[in-house]
């Protein structure tokens, strides 16, 4: 007798397709599938009712995600608004099959009634010529076989949801300052830990989630270490979220210093052979810790305890490509409904998470620096961006000490414009809403939304002078200037620009940390939780671009990131903060402690922000400017349907075009997650049955995390109710609904896609 399943095409946009077979599969089994034509890989949703129409067979059998992976993906879809095999695709490493070898460009298909449409999802090619505007803007076509089956490390688990292990409800207490017995661990290789810290510990041990709000240099990073080695004593594995520019081979070193070989690296610069072997040890249990960037949170560690996610705060652990998930949030997530230990880490938390910490109990304020003679002494200058003899009197200073300066500036390149003085003319992209930046060693302008870039002219296109002046100093043009008044120093940038390989990042780090570089001026890099032990003078210049950005985040942004900067200075001794800007007298009354800015920020922010509510933002895009407004204007009146949530504004994006695409946007909140995820449901709905363009729908969503909960095991329903509904209503509404067979496979699937970023979670 056939048995039959919905089953998801990896990556597909469409909903799943039904399938049959004569071998019972659980939820989450990889197999192959006849697909248009071809062979592709798939997984298995749910089994259905018989349907009306005739179904191909299933393939082989490639293996099978763990249950903590399936609760994931479910949660990524119905919580991001993306497709199940969308979020299924996260699991996945980017080798082997997938659309890794055609880099930031590929085009998805989708059908509408019978005939075809292209998406595309990403800018068009950089030229060297600024006429022909069309003609350059190349876009590259995925391959329709791009998915395929095939031999894959990660599919040959030949292993069921049946079979997995466990996760245990409830978590041992142990205590972590003993020595342990457990073979893999050296507690030998462990700093001991000061009295505050032991505290600090103590407090964490006992909670399922906490936030560890600990100074710059107050030692969070011991504590992280003894966090894994409780777990590992318990038999627990560990995982170590950090931002991607944080994994260093120094902290790779330290790991393995302190808990040997058992410790496995994973981000997007590591080789598909290394992964590879990942993968393989993984499966064998050999790795016990991994560390690594958000995409780790997908991978199939056995028996994981703990998620350690350092700067919490940070935009790096967000996507803001399809599926649009919080690797922070998602983690909170697992728990709640998997009863995994989550301890966040920053000396700069969001303020979300420390709100909700702060209600809910389990935050911890460490404060202070392990090494009590790390002070700071701030130096304000209320000026534009430029060398001040004030500035570089610091800078000789600390260079005739035999120390080092770092200099943070918010824009790569020379300069962030070139202008023209006659007529204002401003060089701006073709295909996006900006000017491009001025790269004066390479004689170009570069545009940094597309990519974009042209030879630099010589006179104004407009009026043909030859009068241009530039506007905004970059990295490029500070060391430029500092290489004239510091003609023996040495002087690195740590940019985009140069920091384009994981091979270059740690060649600048080890040259500044040995001392071969005096002076390095950078972007926000420079925050990213490097230890600078030499460096006595930290230089902070236009950070009022960065306060004063667009989003309701952005003084929230600026002032983390001030901090984040000061405290790259004086890590074991006295240090300097020289802080640059037009608004230098206002930020001096945030330059304390960072718990009162974001007291100060709580109170600032109206009921109609998060964390007391949530913001979502929905962007209508497509590469007609007429269109992309009528899409807004077709979404606008379904949302005032909608109940218990208000629409605050809509109109054009601040920058209205990018990469060739017109964006226009609606603003609204909500109390409850579930009255926005019902309303995006209904534009959702309203959309499908009209399926009459091609416009691109995106939806930025901003919500809280509440984590507040009693952690237990995964239930066998991988989901709450609100969820588990979902899940149940999406394989009907498939199975019902999708009546194309197997043979035509035509996608019903809506083109106006709603991607939902939502910044932090709550509770369904």
């Amino acid at each position: 007798m056939s048995l039959y399943y919905l089953v998801a095409p990896f990556g597909a946009k469409s909903p799943p397709f039904t399938y049959k077979s004569h071998t019972t599969y659980e939820k989450g089994t990889l197999v192959e599938i006849p697909l248009r034509e071809k062979v592709v890989l798939g997984v298995v949703l749910g089994s259905v009712q018989k349907p009306s129409f005739e179904c191909k067979e299933i393939g082989e059998q490639k293996g099978c995600f763990d249950s903590r992976q399936v609760l994931l993906a479910e949660f990524v879809a119905y919580y991001y608004f993306c497709t199940l095999s969308e979020a299924y695709n996260l699991m996945q490493p980017h080798y082997g099959f997938g659309n890794s070898s055609l880099g930031n460009h590929c085009v998805d298909f989708v059908d509408f009634g019978g005939s075809q449409a292209i998406q595309a999802s990403s800018p068009p090619k950089s030229t060297k010529s600024s006429t022909s505007t069309t003609a350059n803007a190349k876009i590259v076509e995925k391959k329709s076989n791009s998915v395929i089956a095939g031999k894959n490390p990660y599919l040959t688990m030949e292993r069921t949801l049946a079979t997995k292990v466990a996760l245990e409800k409830s978590k041992s207490s142990v205590d972590s300052h003993e020595a342990s017995t457990n073979p893999h661990i050296t507690h030998t290789q462990l700093h001991p830990l000061s009295q505050a810290q032991k505290r600090a510990l103590d407090f964490v041990l006992a909670k399922p989630i906490s936030l560890l709000f600990g100074d710059t240099g107050s030692g969070k990073s011991e504590i992280y270490f003894h966090l894994i080695a409780s777990a590992l004593t318990q038999g627990k594995s560990a995982l170590f979220l950090m931002p991607e520019i944080s994994l260093t081979p120094q902290i790779e070193s330290r790991l393995k210093n302190a808990f040997g070989e058992q410790v496995g690296i994973w981000h997007s610069k590591v080789s598909q052979k290394q992964k590879k072997e990942i993968l393989q040890k993984l499966e064998s249990n050999e790795l016990k810790i991994i560390a690594g960037a958000r995409s780790a949170l997908f991978l199939p560690i056995q028996n994981l305890g703990i998620i350690i996610i350092d700067e919490e705060h940070d935009d790096a652990y967000k996507s803001f490509q399809n599926p649009r998930y919080n690797a922070r949030d998602c983690a909170l997530y697992l728990s709640k409904k998997c009863g995994l230990q989550v301890v966040l880490g920053s000396a700069t938390p969001s303020l979300t998470s420390y709100y909700l910490a702060k209600k809910g109990g389990y935050l911890y304020r460490l404060k202070g620096a392990f090494f009590e003679e790390a002070k700071k002494q701030y130096i304000l200058e209320n000026s534009p961006t430029s060398l001040t003899p004030l500035l570089l009197s610091h800078i000789k200073s600390t260079l005739q000490a035999k120390k080092q300066a770092i200099i943070f500036v918010p824009t790569r390149a020379n300069f962030k414009a070139l202008l023209c003085q006659e007529c204002g003319y401003g060089f701006a992209c073709p295909f996006c809403s900006v000017n491009m930046s001025l790269h004066i060693k390479q004689n170009r302008l570069v545009c940094h939304y597309c990519g974009y870039s042209q030879i630099t002219p010589k006179s104004c296109l407009e009026c043909d002078s030859q009068n241009l002046t530039t506007k905004r100093v970059g990295t490029q043009q500070i060391a430029d200037e500092l290489k004239q008044s510091f003609s023996e120093a040495k002087i690195g940038i740590f940019d985009k620009d140069h920091i384009t390989t994981s091979g270059k990042l740690n060649e600048a780090l080890r040259a500044f940390r040995d001392g071969e570089i005096d002076i390095l001026v950078g972007t926000q890099m420079l925050s990213k939780g490097h230890d600078y032990h030499n460096v006595e003078l930290a230089v902070i210049l236009g950070i009022e671009y960065v306060l004063n950005g667009g989003d309701f985040r952005s003084f929230e942004r600026g002032i983390a990131l001030l901090h984040q900067i000061a405290g790259r200075s004086g890590r074991k001794h006295i240090g300097k903060v020289f802080i640059q800007s037009p608004q230098a007298e206002f930020l001096r009354g945030f330059l304390g402690d960072y718990e009162e800015f974001l007291a100060w920020e709580e109170k600032r922010r109206s009921d109609n922000y998060p964390p007391f509510r949530k913001l979502v933002m929905i962007h209508c895009s497509h590469l007609r400017q007429e269109r992309a407004k009528e899409q807004m204007e077709e979404i606008l009146p379904i949302l005032k349907r909608q109940k218990n949530i208000h629409i605050i504004g809509h109109g054009s994006n601040a920058i209205e075009r990018i990469a060739n695409k017109w964006r226009f946007h609606i603003l609204l909140n909500g109390e409850k997650i579930s009255d926005i995820l019902e309303a995006l449901n209904a534009v959702k709905s309203e959309l499908e049955s009209v399926a009459k363009s091609s416009a691109d729908l995106h939806t930025k969503s901003h919500s809280k995390p509440n984590s507040k909960s009693n952690p237990n095991s995964c239930p066998k329903s991988h989901a709450n109710s609100s969820l588990q509904k979902w899940v149940e209503s999406t394989q009907n509404h498939s199975s019902s609904s999708h009546k194309q067979n197997s043979h035509s496979q035509k996608s019903l699937h809506f083109g106006k896609r709603l991607d939902v970023d939502i910044d932090c979670l709550d509770t369904l």
